[in-house]
Formats: structure tokens, sequence, C-alpha cells
């Protein structure tokens, strides 16, 4: 499938205004602007969109706030979710959602019980340079490597979607049966105090939970998610693919109003970082310090690969998984 070249609005600084009091874990933003002829393929222009409460799908949130949605001449409608709304998103699109957050492993998933779901734009991308994963031994442990963690009990916030993957394929590549390690669900933010209190001997963690992990004295391992690649596409914007082909144009403006949103971001970092801390409820001190997710709209099925192979490798997904090359819409060339 291929799309029109991406129409790229040319970024320009704005003024930052006042953090948007209504943002929090359960919100519905409006962008208001009337559809221009151009991006009436399907009779509307209202993209509505579907992500989830953490920075990395929060490009969206930035570009809502900027007024980049309406310089593309689109209306956008986002909903956020509590992160464990993100399994249900691909079987919503089509009727609930135009455009969603998707992570490698559930994208994957989703293709492979016959979502006819495509990639439109990547999200972010997790690198040396800019790590949004970590596993960390308990400060006080014996624990020194991945290698290390048989018969310990490593905290994980859930036991599926993308992080899961990761670790399970850091386990692999040290050569650790993951039926050898003591798997603990908790979410993100009881991770430092069980960690504190020794009842866990490893956790892993994302990003702005790193900074008071470490500030607490327990070890990183590495970043899981550099197992699978490195740098690793980590997020995307996924759709129908019947929407996608009816609406070329709308998916175009909306991937460039996220550049956009992007460029601004790169050159506002601390009202960026203000921005998200209110949109996100968390407290100014984790986000103040963590490193911004590298957004980036790129991805190729030379991207995805490596995550189909871990899928693979994993077990997790019982079928035909799908080609990678199957699962991304790329833009024409002119």
């Amino acid at each position: 499938m291929t799309l029109p070249a991406q129409t790229v609005s040319v970024p320009r600084p704005r003024g930052v205004p006042a953090l948007l009091a209504a943002l929090g874990l359960t919100m519905t933003a409006t962008v208001g602007c009337s559809a221009s002829a151009e991006t009436e393929e399907a009779g509307d222009s209202t993209v509505r969109v579907a992500l989830v409460d953490a920075a990395p799908p929060s490009l969206p949130l930035l570009a809502e706030k900027n007024g980049d949605f309406a310089d593309q001449g689109i209306d956008v409608r986002i909903s956020s979710h509590p992160s464990t709304r993100i399994t249900s998103f691909a079987a919503s699109l089509g009727w609930e959602y135009d455009i969603a957050w998707g992570t490698p492993a559930d994208v994957i998933a989703a293709a492979s019980q016959g979502h006819d779901i495509t990639v439109v734009a990547g999200a972010y991308v997790d690198s040396e340079e800019r790590q949004q994963g970590q596993m960390y031994a308990a400060g006080s442990g014996t624990v020194d490597s991945a290698t290390d963690l048989r018969g310990k009990r490593l905290a994980v916030p859930s036991l599926s979607g993308t992080l899961f993957l990761a670790v399970l394929t850091s386990l692999n590549r040290a050569g650790v049966d993951v039926d050898d390690v003591r798997l603990v669900e908790m979410p993100f933010s009881a991770m430092r105090g069980e960690l504190d209190a020794d009842r866990v001997d490893a956790v892993a963690t994302v990003q702005p939970y790193m900074g008071e992990v470490e500030a607490a004295g327990h070890r990183p391992l590495g970043d899981p998610f550099l197992s699978v690649d490195s740098p690793a596409v980590a997020g995307m914007w996924i759709a129908e693919r019947e929407w996608v082909e009816k609406n070329p144009a709308t998916v175009a403006s909306f991937v460039a109003a996220l550049n956009s949103a992007d460029w601004w971001a790169s050159s506002h970092e601390k009202e960026a970082r203000a921005f998200l801390s209110s949109a996100l409820e968390m407290p100014r001190g984790m986000t103040a310090t963590a490193p911004l997710p590298d957004w980036d709209t790129s991805v190729s099925p030379e991207a995805l690969t490596p995550w189909v192979e871990a899928v693979a490798a994993s077990g997790q997904v019982h079928g035909t998984l799908p080609k990678a090359e199957d699962l991304v819409a790329t833009p024409a060339q002119d």
C-alpha cells in the first residue's frame, strides 16, 4: 500500500499558551476546524485518535495544543486511556477510532488475529542515547546481569506487550529460560518501593520512572528494547487498512502535524516537559530530567522485522505471523 508524499507544513515557533488544566488520566480533546476540500476524502475530515497515558504516545497532545492539526486542515479528536486499554485499540479501529497508538508486540499479535490494520507512521525510537526502558537490579542484591536472574524475582508491568517481549528477548540472549525466573506483575509506580524493600530482585521499567529507581541506588542491567534492535522502533500509529486507502491525504496531514509538534518540542524542551507533566499527571520532578522520547514518524518493514522475529522466538503468538512488509503503509515518492 502506498500513501501520497506527506505534505509538511513549515514549522514555526509559537508562544507557549497556558497549560490545559482539564487534561487528566481520562481525557477527550477536540480541535475544531473546518475541513478543506483536499482533506475531505471520505466525507468527513474528523480523525478520531486513541492513545495511552504515557510520554511516547503523547506527541498528538502537543500537536493539538500547538494547533498543528488545525494548520493541516484536519479536525482531530483525541481519546486518552490508561495503558491497560492498549490491547483493545486494534479491535476498535474503523468504528470507534481512526488512528491509534500501538506497540510492536500488540500490532503483530492483532494482525495475526485477523485485524486488517496497517502502520501509518512510527511514533518513537529507543536508542542508546535516549533510552526509554531499563531493567534494574536491587542495589543491595547479588544480580549483576541478566544471567543472574535465574531463580530471582523480576517485576514486570504485565505478562504481555512489547516491554515484556523485550524482557523475554533479553533473557533469551543471556541464555536464561523464562521459566527459571519468578515473574511478578506490578505497576511501574510500585517498583521502586519493592526494590527498596528487597521484595523483588529486579524490575523492568520505563521513563520517567527510571530516574527515581536509579537515584535510589539500584543498578541498571540494560535496556531490554535494545536487545531486539538498536535503535528500536518501539511505538507506532496504526489504522484500519480500508480507512487508510480511502483517506491517504488525511493520514499524510496527521503525520505532518506530528512532525511539526516534534520540531517544536526539540526547541522548547522545558515547555514540552511542563506540558507533559500536566497532561500525564506526573510529578514535575519525574519529568524534569527524563529524556523526551525520540519521536520519529518514519518506519519501515526493516524496522519491524526484528520484532516479528522476536515474537516468533517468544512463542507468545500462535498462528501465522504477518510479514513486516505487509504491516507498513509507505508514502509514494514523487
